[in-house]
């Protein structure tokens, strides 16, 4: 597994935001679990805040999901005419990005999507998908492609400016080995510069 704990994110050389990864133990992936106070229905729930007074943008939003692989090749979901979660946001070259992963089996529906920049989406939280999918890979039994078996969960929580922009992504991991019956816990950050 690639060993960075920190990355710069980059956009025309200039660094836009940074990523974190640490391992974690299973009362600090609980408590991000009981902060996000959220049932689950189809292996997905989700809560959010939104700032006082009326019309209000979102200030918060947590999503909780459990952990499945997409089989390889497998269609992903139009997106387009899909709401999202902080519509007043839309900068340029915006892009619908899903909070818990659809590569992971998170929904394509308004309380899964975001706007968000697209550097940030395909390079940050790209990275964070690619680590998280690599910490299932490392735990999987070879043969073992049942792409509706539970592999973990994972809590997500982002924050949001009074206008709806990202101000910050923590995703809490918990990666299963059915092998040895364990769990692994994990964190990983975004917070843009």
């Amino acid at each position: 597994m690639p060993a960075w704990t920190r990355r710069d994110i980059k956009e025309n050389g200039t660094t836009i935001g940074r990523i974190h990864y640490a391992q974690i133990d299973q009362p600090r992936y609980r408590s991000m679990k009981e902060k996000a106070n959220i049932a689950r229905q189809n292996r997905f729930g989700q809560r959010q805040r939104t700032y006082p007074g009326v019309g209000g943008g979102v200030k918060k939003v947590y999503v909780s999901a459990k952990l499945r692989t997409r089989p390889t090749g497998a269609p992903r979901d139009n997106l387009a005419g899909i709401g999202v979660v902080n519509p007043s946001y839309v900068p340029a070259n915006v892009h619908k990005a899903h909070l818990a992963s659809d590569r992971f089996g998170g929904p394509s529906n308004a309380q899964n999507l975001v706007n968000e920049k697209s550097r940030i989406n395909l390079s940050a939280h790209k990275r964070i998908e690619n680590r998280i999918a690599r910490l299932i890979k490392d735990v999987t039994a070879p043969g073992d492609t049942n792409a509706n078996r539970t592999r973990g969960g994972m809590i997500v929580r982002e924050t949001y400016s009074p206008g709806g922009r990202p101000t910050g992504r923590t995703y809490m991991v918990s990666v299963k080995d059915h092998t040895t019956n364990t769990r692994s816990y994990h964190k990983l950050e975004f917070k843009p510069i």
